[in-house]
Protein backbone atom coordinates (compact mmCIF):
# COMPACT_ATOMS: atom_id res chain seq x y z
CA UNK A 1 0.00 0.00 0.00
CA UNK A 2 2.85 2.67 0.97
CA UNK A 3 4.52 1.53 -2.16
CA UNK A 4 1.41 2.40 -4.50
CA UNK A 5 1.50 6.05 -2.72
CA UNK A 6 5.18 6.35 -3.16
CA UNK A 7 4.32 5.70 -6.99
CA UNK A 8 1.78 8.11 -7.27
CA UNK A 9 3.00 10.76 -5.68
CA UNK A 10 5.69 10.83 -7.69
CA UNK A 11 4.51 10.22 -11.06
CA UNK A 12 2.49 13.64 -9.60
CA UNK A 13 6.11 14.71 -9.24
CA UNK A 14 7.58 14.36 -12.06
CA UNK A 15 4.73 14.36 -14.55
CA UNK A 16 2.33 16.66 -12.74
CA UNK A 17 -1.00 15.84 -11.32
CA UNK A 18 -2.92 15.31 -15.10
CA UNK A 19 -0.81 12.12 -15.13
CA UNK A 20 -2.99 11.03 -11.66
CA UNK A 21 -5.64 11.23 -13.68
CA UNK A 22 -7.30 8.77 -16.55
CA UNK A 23 -6.49 9.95 -19.95
CA UNK A 24 -10.09 11.50 -21.52
CA UNK A 25 -11.24 9.10 -24.16
CA UNK A 26 -9.90 10.27 -27.82
CA UNK A 27 -13.00 12.17 -29.61
CA UNK A 28 -15.22 9.42 -31.70
CA UNK A 29 -14.02 9.30 -35.45
CA UNK A 30 -16.85 9.38 -37.97
CA UNK A 31 -16.22 6.01 -40.44
CA UNK A 32 -18.65 5.71 -42.78
CA UNK A 33 -18.05 6.25 -46.21
CA UNK A 34 -21.15 7.30 -47.35
CA UNK A 35 -21.12 10.94 -45.74
CA UNK A 36 -19.18 13.27 -48.44
CA UNK A 37 -16.77 15.37 -47.48
CA UNK A 38 -18.47 18.81 -47.31
CA UNK A 39 -21.22 16.66 -45.38
CA UNK A 40 -19.14 15.70 -42.63
CA UNK A 41 -18.78 19.62 -41.58
CA UNK A 42 -21.54 18.35 -40.26
CA UNK A 43 -20.59 15.80 -38.47
CA UNK A 44 -21.51 15.92 -34.06
CA UNK A 45 -20.79 14.47 -30.97
CA UNK A 46 -23.31 14.05 -27.98
CA UNK A 47 -23.96 11.54 -25.65
CA UNK A 48 -27.15 9.14 -24.77
CA UNK A 49 -28.50 10.40 -21.44
CA UNK A 50 -26.84 7.53 -20.10
CA UNK A 51 -23.86 9.17 -20.84
CA UNK A 52 -22.76 6.77 -23.82
CA UNK A 53 -20.97 8.79 -26.53
CA UNK A 54 -22.55 8.92 -29.96
CA UNK A 55 -21.61 10.23 -33.65
CA UNK A 56 -24.07 11.96 -35.93
CA UNK A 57 -23.98 14.27 -38.84
CA UNK A 58 -26.45 17.36 -38.96
CA UNK A 59 -28.14 18.08 -42.70
CA UNK A 60 -29.61 21.32 -43.43
CA UNK A 61 -30.45 23.77 -41.10
CA UNK A 62 -33.58 25.82 -39.66
CA UNK A 63 -35.49 25.55 -36.15
CA UNK A 64 -37.48 22.44 -37.16
CA UNK A 65 -36.13 19.29 -37.09
CA UNK A 66 -35.99 15.36 -37.92
CA UNK A 67 -33.82 12.80 -35.60
CA UNK A 68 -33.56 9.33 -37.90
CA UNK A 69 -32.63 6.68 -35.84
CA UNK A 70 -31.29 3.89 -38.37
CA UNK A 71 -31.71 0.08 -38.36
CA UNK A 72 -29.57 -2.57 -37.30
CA UNK A 73 -27.46 -5.11 -38.91
CA UNK A 74 -23.36 -4.34 -40.52
CA UNK A 75 -22.02 -3.23 -43.82
CA UNK A 76 -22.34 -0.23 -45.68
CA UNK A 77 -26.00 0.17 -45.67
CA UNK A 78 -26.83 -0.64 -42.19
CA UNK A 79 -26.17 2.11 -39.15
CA UNK A 80 -26.47 6.05 -40.47
CA UNK A 81 -26.29 5.25 -43.77
CA UNK A 82 -29.53 3.47 -44.11
CA UNK A 83 -31.03 7.12 -43.64
CA UNK A 84 -28.26 9.49 -45.62
CA UNK A 85 -30.57 9.50 -48.86
CA UNK A 86 -33.57 10.54 -46.87
CA UNK A 87 -31.67 12.93 -44.91
CA UNK A 88 -30.34 14.66 -47.94
CA UNK A 89 -33.65 14.94 -48.94
CA UNK A 90 -35.24 16.11 -45.48
CA UNK A 91 -32.30 19.07 -45.74
CA UNK A 92 -33.61 20.02 -49.03
CA UNK A 93 -36.95 20.41 -48.03
CA UNK A 94 -35.97 22.97 -45.16
CA UNK A 95 -35.27 20.84 -42.57
CA UNK A 96 -32.35 20.13 -40.03
CA UNK A 97 -31.47 16.54 -39.78
CA UNK A 98 -29.76 14.24 -37.34
CA UNK A 99 -29.12 10.87 -38.58
CA UNK A 100 -26.93 8.95 -35.84
CA UNK A 101 -25.12 5.50 -34.90
CA UNK A 102 -26.74 4.14 -32.39
CA UNK A 103 -24.83 2.68 -29.20
CA UNK A 104 -22.66 -0.42 -30.46
CA UNK A 105 -23.11 0.50 -34.45
CA UNK A 106 -20.94 2.31 -36.86
CA UNK A 107 -18.43 4.95 -35.23
CA UNK A 108 -20.61 5.21 -32.42
CA UNK A 109 -19.04 3.82 -28.55
CA UNK A 110 -19.93 0.66 -27.00
CA UNK A 111 -21.03 0.97 -23.17
CA UNK A 112 -18.69 -0.72 -20.88
CA UNK A 113 -21.18 -2.81 -19.06
CA UNK A 114 -23.28 -4.82 -21.32
CA UNK A 115 -26.48 -4.25 -19.79
CA UNK A 116 -26.09 -0.82 -21.50
CA UNK A 117 -26.46 -2.26 -24.52
CA UNK A 118 -30.20 -2.55 -25.59
CA UNK A 119 -31.05 0.82 -24.13
CA UNK A 120 -31.25 2.36 -27.81
CA UNK A 121 -34.28 4.52 -26.55
CA UNK A 122 -31.71 6.30 -24.97
CA UNK A 123 -29.54 7.18 -27.82
CA UNK A 124 -32.67 9.20 -29.29
CA UNK A 125 -33.35 10.79 -26.04
CA UNK A 126 -30.01 11.99 -25.78
CA UNK A 127 -30.08 13.03 -29.83
CA UNK A 128 -33.32 15.05 -28.89
CA UNK A 129 -31.30 16.58 -26.58
CA UNK A 130 -28.56 17.79 -28.43
CA UNK A 131 -30.84 19.57 -31.14
CA UNK A 132 -33.15 21.46 -28.72
CA UNK A 133 -30.14 22.82 -26.86
CA UNK A 134 -28.69 24.21 -30.18
CA UNK A 135 -32.34 25.95 -30.64
CA UNK A 136 -34.30 23.41 -32.46
CA UNK A 137 -38.38 23.89 -31.34
CA UNK A 138 -39.70 21.60 -33.65
CA UNK A 139 -38.69 17.87 -33.45
CA UNK A 140 -40.37 14.80 -35.35
CA UNK A 141 -38.37 10.93 -34.51
CA UNK A 142 -38.22 8.51 -37.27
CA UNK A 143 -36.80 5.16 -36.73
CA UNK A 144 -36.14 2.05 -38.95
CA UNK A 145 -36.37 -1.53 -37.71
CA UNK A 146 -34.59 -1.72 -34.18
CA UNK A 147 -34.53 2.21 -34.30
CA UNK A 148 -38.21 2.03 -34.63
CA UNK A 149 -38.17 0.47 -31.44
CA UNK A 150 -35.98 3.04 -29.85
CA UNK A 151 -38.16 5.96 -31.34
CA UNK A 152 -41.71 4.83 -30.11
CA UNK A 153 -39.98 4.27 -26.65
CA UNK A 154 -38.15 7.51 -26.34
CA UNK A 155 -41.12 9.27 -27.47
CA UNK A 156 -43.48 8.46 -24.39
CA UNK A 157 -41.20 10.14 -22.36
CA UNK A 158 -39.05 13.08 -23.76
CA UNK A 159 -40.38 16.26 -22.51
CA UNK A 160 -41.41 18.70 -23.46
CA UNK A 161 -43.38 16.37 -26.28
CA UNK A 162 -42.52 15.93 -29.76
CA UNK A 163 -44.32 16.70 -32.59
CA UNK A 164 -44.86 13.43 -33.56
CA UNK A 165 -42.56 9.83 -34.39
CA UNK A 166 -42.82 7.84 -37.14
CA UNK A 167 -41.87 4.02 -37.51
CA UNK A 168 -40.74 1.78 -40.65
CA UNK A 169 -40.71 -1.56 -40.14
CA UNK A 170 -40.80 -1.51 -36.30
CA UNK A 171 -40.45 -4.36 -33.98
CA UNK A 172 -43.00 -4.29 -31.00
CA UNK A 173 -39.14 -3.99 -28.56
CA UNK A 174 -36.19 -4.37 -28.93
CA UNK A 175 -33.82 -5.26 -25.97
CA UNK A 176 -35.04 -2.76 -23.18
CA UNK A 177 -37.09 -0.65 -25.77
CA UNK A 178 -40.72 -1.78 -24.94
CA UNK A 179 -42.48 -0.09 -27.95
CA UNK A 180 -45.48 -1.44 -27.47
CA UNK A 181 -45.64 -0.73 -23.98
CA UNK A 182 -44.27 3.06 -24.59
CA UNK A 183 -47.44 2.86 -27.32
CA UNK A 184 -49.70 2.58 -24.87
CA UNK A 185 -48.66 5.92 -23.52
CA UNK A 186 -47.97 7.93 -26.09
CA UNK A 187 -49.85 11.01 -26.75
CA UNK A 188 -47.85 12.34 -29.73
CA UNK A 189 -48.75 11.84 -33.26
CA UNK A 190 -47.31 8.90 -34.73
CA UNK A 191 -47.18 7.06 -38.26
CA UNK A 192 -46.62 3.05 -38.57
CA UNK A 193 -45.70 1.84 -41.63
CA UNK A 194 -44.48 -1.35 -42.86
CA UNK A 195 -44.05 -3.22 -45.94
CA UNK A 196 -46.95 -5.92 -46.33
CA UNK A 197 -44.07 -9.20 -47.52
CA UNK A 198 -41.57 -8.10 -44.98
CA UNK A 199 -41.45 -10.99 -42.64
CA UNK A 200 -43.74 -10.07 -39.46
CA UNK A 201 -43.07 -6.71 -39.45
CA UNK A 202 -46.48 -5.65 -41.09
CA UNK A 203 -47.88 -7.62 -37.96
CA UNK A 204 -46.16 -5.93 -35.57
CA UNK A 205 -46.83 -2.71 -37.47
CA UNK A 206 -50.42 -3.37 -36.58
CA UNK A 207 -50.17 -4.11 -32.68
CA UNK A 208 -48.34 -1.26 -32.59
CA UNK A 209 -50.86 1.27 -34.07
CA UNK A 210 -53.61 -0.85 -31.65
CA UNK A 211 -51.51 -0.47 -28.54
CA UNK A 212 -50.92 3.60 -29.46
CA UNK A 213 -53.06 5.76 -27.20
CA UNK A 214 -52.55 9.03 -29.67
CA UNK A 215 -55.78 10.77 -30.94
CA UNK A 216 -53.68 11.15 -33.14
CA UNK A 217 -52.60 8.33 -35.40
CA UNK A 218 -51.95 6.44 -38.91
CA UNK A 219 -51.16 2.62 -40.23
CA UNK A 220 -49.95 2.20 -43.84
CA UNK A 221 -48.95 -1.31 -45.28
CA UNK A 222 -47.29 -1.27 -48.12
CA UNK A 223 -46.17 -3.56 -50.87
CA UNK A 224 -43.62 -5.12 -51.74
CA UNK A 225 -41.35 -6.65 -49.07
CA UNK A 226 -38.49 -4.00 -48.55
CA UNK A 227 -37.26 -3.26 -44.90
CA UNK A 228 -37.10 0.11 -42.89
CA UNK A 229 -35.38 3.11 -44.44
CA UNK A 230 -35.25 1.49 -47.44
CA UNK A 231 -38.98 1.24 -47.58
CA UNK A 232 -38.53 5.11 -48.63
CA UNK A 233 -37.35 3.93 -52.09
CA UNK A 234 -40.81 3.34 -52.64
CA UNK A 235 -42.15 7.00 -54.19
CA UNK A 236 -45.65 5.85 -52.64
CA UNK A 237 -43.76 4.97 -49.24
CA UNK A 238 -41.41 8.30 -49.36
CA UNK A 239 -44.28 10.54 -50.41
CA UNK A 240 -46.39 9.45 -47.44
CA UNK A 241 -43.70 10.43 -45.06
CA UNK A 242 -42.80 13.34 -46.53
CA UNK A 243 -46.50 14.23 -46.50
CA UNK A 244 -46.81 13.38 -42.86
CA UNK A 245 -43.49 15.26 -41.75
CA UNK A 246 -44.94 18.41 -43.45
CA UNK A 247 -48.12 18.55 -41.73
CA UNK A 248 -46.79 17.35 -38.05
CA UNK A 249 -43.53 19.48 -38.00
CA UNK A 250 -44.58 22.99 -39.65
CA UNK A 251 -46.43 25.22 -37.68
Amino acid sequence: MRLAVAVAALTVLLLGPEASQAAPPRPLQLKEACVSRAERRGVVRFTAVDRVRLIGVVFGRGPNAVVLAHQGGRGSGAALCSWVPYARSLARAGYRVLAFDHRGYGSSSTPSRPDRMSRIHADVMGAVAFLRARGVTRVVVGGASLGGAAAVAAAAQIRPALQGVFTLGAPQAFGSADAVGAARMLQVPALFAAAVDDDEFADEARALFDACTSGDKRLEIFPGSRHGAPMLRDPQAKALVDSWIAAHLRP
